[in-house]
């Protein structure tokens, strides 16, 4: 499957947005050490979601949304006509959390509230508000191979529907006791516009392959490397890496990601040279 990738948005320790992340993923500048990732996080805030639903939604909501918008800031896209894939191993591990503490209780009780941002699907439904869109809004999850389901999702309606589709994956970290269960080590998400082959505007070309087997492509940076294997959301910072070296050097390249029992093959490589 081919399309081209529009826009791209980045969100994680000392990564404050794709423009300023690019020289890390270059190996131009080194990412901060990880003991110091909590004080290199940009703050969580969604101050674009409407007043009601910023106080209602919990981070991992917040980081979606934010992620989203950077992805498609600048562009001349409206986000009404994007269809959404949010694509999340943990969903909002605060609300679920609470949730098991709750049903741990003789009470039981659990606040609507709470259900509500329970639903893996909670974060596509805030955008939904934010921008008024009525395209499809897909949710994908698929462990620690999230970012793969997700990429596959997304390219596939990209491709046999012909539609510009609006790509977030995003984890946050469990609280304790969970945290010791499944651990994540910091709040990290990315976005990717892909448009249909042809279109404009373009920053790259995606060619995505299956192959039946092969090793998913690390990171040179040991605290890049560190967050890739942290946290299942970062597994894309190899394709994000690809196209930050791309717009620096032109030169394309190919990376790998698992995907459940295989691997995916993403190249990414100029639209003029394709």
């Amino acid at each position: 499957m081919q399309c081209v990738i529009a826009g791209a948005g980045l969100i994680g320790p000392g990564l404050v947005d794709w423009p300023t992340a690019q020289p890390v993923l270059t190996g131009a500048r080194a990412l901060v050490e990880p003991a110091q990732w909590g004080e290199h996080l940009p703050p969580l805030t969604a101050s674009m979601l409407p007043p009601t639903e910023r106080r209602r939604a919990g981070q991992a909501v917040r980081l979606a949304v934010m992620v989203a918008e950077q992805t498609l800031h600048g562009l001349p896209i409206d986000p009404v006509t994007l269809a959404l894939v949010f694509a999340s191993s943990t969903g909002d591990t605060q609300v679920l959390t609470e949730i098991c503490a709750s049903l741990a209780t003789e009470e039981r009780a659990i606040s609507p509230m709470r259900f509500h941002n329970s639903v893996h699907n909670a974060p596509s439904g805030y955008w939904t508000i934010h921008t008024g869109g009525r395209m499809p809004a897909t949710a994908v999850a698929l462990y620690h191979d999230t970012v793969a389901a997700g990429l596959r999702e997304a390219m596939t309606q990209v491709v046999a529907e012909q539609l510009p589709v609006l790509l977030v994956v995003h984890d946050v970290p469990f609280p304790p006791p969970l945290a010791a269960v499944e651990p994540v080590c910091a709040p990290f998400g990315f976005g990717l516009l892909l448009l249909p082959t042809g279109a404009s505007p373009a920053l790259a070309r995606l060619t995505l392959r299956r192959l039946p087997a092969g090793e998913a492509t690390g990171m040179v940076d040991p605290s890049l490397e560190h967050l890739r294997l942290g946290v299942p959301a970062a597994r894309g910072l190899p394709l994000l890496a690809a196209l930050a070296r791309l717009k620096q050097t032109g030169v394309g390249d190919t990376v790998q990601l698992a995907d459940g029992t295989g691997m995916l093959a993403l190249t990414v490589e100029s639209e003029a040279k394709a």
